[in-house]
This record gives structure tokens, C-alpha cells and sequence, in this order.
């Protein structure tokens, strides 16, 4: 504002001046104000509160506190059972997890073997496909298919 005041023309000028400086000391002392209030507020609501003794027969004092105890266990019973679910499901997941690993280190025995198993074979038949015998015996075996057709 004191900006804005300085591009008004020179006769009106120093009026708003005036008023600008006698806002500027109506918000101070309001903020005084407030601050003030506040204090006495938050002073009161302490010392009402830690001085407040029962007079009824509940045994929690007020109906509002019994209801805010009440409100405050119910939310902590629902965040232990929450927090239980949690835990349950995260131990299944676990235990599925580790089903899954120990079937699949099965199967990799099982694929690990059945590939040791045919390479032995493949072994054992180019030995065979060397020896004389296994020649011999093949034209054996062609002389009596001839013969059968």
C-alpha cells in the first residue's frame, strides 16, 4: 500500500498516508489482541483440565471422556487386529513362497538328471556305433528282414 500511496497525486497524498499509518496501528494492537486471547484461552483450557476433579459417580469422569477412552480402545483394537491380519497374511505368503521354491528345486533336479541321463545314453550309443559287433549285427539284421519280405 505505502507503494500505491507514492503514485497519488501530492494533494491527497498525505491523507492516505494518515490512514495507512493509523491501520498499520489498528492491526498491530489487534494482533497484540489476539495474541493476548490466545494465551488466556490456552491458559484456562490447561488449568480447567488439570484441575477438573469428578463429581459424579463414574468412575472416568465425564460421559465425554468414558466416550473418548471407549473411542480410543475401540481404534486400538481395530489396529491390533489390523496389524494381526497383516502379519497372518504376510507368514502364508511366506510359506507359499517357500512351497514354490522347494517344487521348483525339484524340478530342477528332475530336468538336471533326465539332461545327465540322455547325455549318457548318446555316449553310450556312439561307443556302440564304433564297435565291429554293433555292424556285425546290423547286417544281421538286414539279412533276416530280406528274408521275412
Amino acid at each position: 500500500m505505502e507503494i500505491e500511496i507514492q503514485g497519488i497525486p501530492q494533494s491527497i497524498r498525505s491523507e492516505y498516508h494518515t490512514r495507512l499509518r493509523t491501520a498499520k496501528a489498528d492491526l498491530s494492537r489487534y494482533k497484540k489482541l489476539l495474541k493476548e486471547q490466545r494465551t488466556q484461552v490456552a491458559r484456562s483450557d490447561l488449568l480447567s483440565t488439570s484441575q477438573s476433579f469428578t463429581t459424579s459417580d463414574e468412575p472416568y469422569g465425564s460421559n465425554s471422556d468414558r466416550v473418548r477412552l471407549l473411542a480410543g480402545t475401540k481404534r486400538l483394537e481395530d489396529g491390533t487386529k489390523r496389524l494381526q491380519e497383516s502379519q497372518r497374511i504376510a507368514l502364508e505368503t511366506e510359506n507359499q513362497g517357500t512351497d514354490i521354491l522347494m517344487n521348483l528345486r525339484t524340478q530342477r533336479e528332475q530336468i538336471e538328471n533326465a539332461r545327465d541321463t540322455v547325455e549318457t545314453q548318446k555316449y553310450f550309443l556312439s561307443v556302440v556305433k564304433l564297435t565291429p559287433c554293433f555292424s556285425y549285427i546290423l547286417q544281421i539284421l538286414r539279412s533276416i528282414e530280406l528274408l521275412i519280405h
